[in-house]
């Protein structure tokens, strides 16, 4: 199953500290950051060992070194910007869409570790997730870890998530957030609804209505709606993008009205993609 990754920003997981700061609706957003994390939006998790077929057996070493990694990194500094190194230099210039996946590839080892663990049903990997979700210092792998034990779809985890929603850092909520949306069931719903209406940081806000439009929660379009408005633009903007993804021939007529007067380059920019997105709904 392929799912978009937030990695913290913001969205994505959700997974990247720095990117994104925990707002209230009164503070502005982080501009010019922000909109680049959006970029991370497009990161794929492919969750490899959900496609391997019984009877075929995993050799032991791939996680044992993927443990490994998990337990060096889940109480050490964010350092996205340390491993840099000049292997790396030529894609820090580049700003298409494949160099910022790359870029974050590489760089953000919770990326990878998501990738490997991602549905791991192993009890010691299990464990050890958990454990690095409850106690882990670094957010960006406490993140990835809850993330990976959401494609396992078990539903033990979801009181894990929905505890994660409330903690102070907005890297670990967005990671639960998107872990709820990943697993799914009954008590999921409620549970974005509530990110949707009163997290502390616009971002998350935003990333949780369109995950409540996407379950089914009309009131999710009415808060997008509203954000679509707000004075900061990064705001605007995300609110348009999600507003071009799910929408249909009314976001279409209200969007091509509101093109005219927007008065922000990125804004308008993203207003015409939402457009043609969504020409297929329109009556011309």
């Amino acid at each position: 199953m392929k799912n978009r990754m937030l990695l913290a920003g913001i969205v994505g997981a959700g997974l990247a500290a720095g990117f994104v700061s925990a707002q209230t609706p009164a503070q502005p957003a982080q501009g010019v950051e922000d909109l680049a994390s959006m970029e991370l939006e497009a990161l794929v998790i492919t969750a490899p060992r959900m496609k391997i077929k019984a009877p075929l057996a995993l050799d032991p070493q791939i996680n044992s070194n993927l443990l490994r990694l998990l337990r060096l990194r889940q109480n050490a500094r964010p350092d996205s910007q340390a491993v840099l190194d000049a292997s790396l230099g030529s894609l820090t210039k580049l700003t298409t869409p494949t160099a910022f996946m790359l870029r974050t590839r590489y760089t953000e080892l919770g990326f990878l570790l998501t990738e490997g663990l991602a549905g791991a049903t192993d009890m010691q990997i299990g464990s050890e997730l958990e454990n690095t979700v409850r106690q882990g210092t670094n957010v960006q792998i406490r993140a990835a870890a809850m993330v990976a034990l959401a494609y396992t779809h078990d539903q033990r985890y979801v009181g894990l998530f929905q505890s994660a929603l409330i903690d102070p850092n907005v890297t670990v909520r967005l990671g639960a957030l998107e872990s709820l949306m990943i697993l799914g069931g009954p008590g999921v719903q409620m549970s974005v609804a509530g990110a949707a209406r009163s997290d502390s940081s616009l971002t998350v806000q935003l990333y949780a209505a369109a995950g409540m439009w996407r379950l089914g929660d009309v009131y999710g379009r009415e808060i997008l709606l509203r954000l679509a408005l707000h004075q900061d633009w990064f705001v605007r903007g995300l609110a348009i993008r999600y507003l071009g993804e799910l929408g249909g021939a009314d976001e279409y007529r209200k969007l091509l009205q509101w093109l005219p007067g927007e008065g922000h380059q990125a804004v308008r920019a993203e207003l015409c993609s939402a457009l043609l997105n969504l020409k297929k709904y329109s009556d011309n």
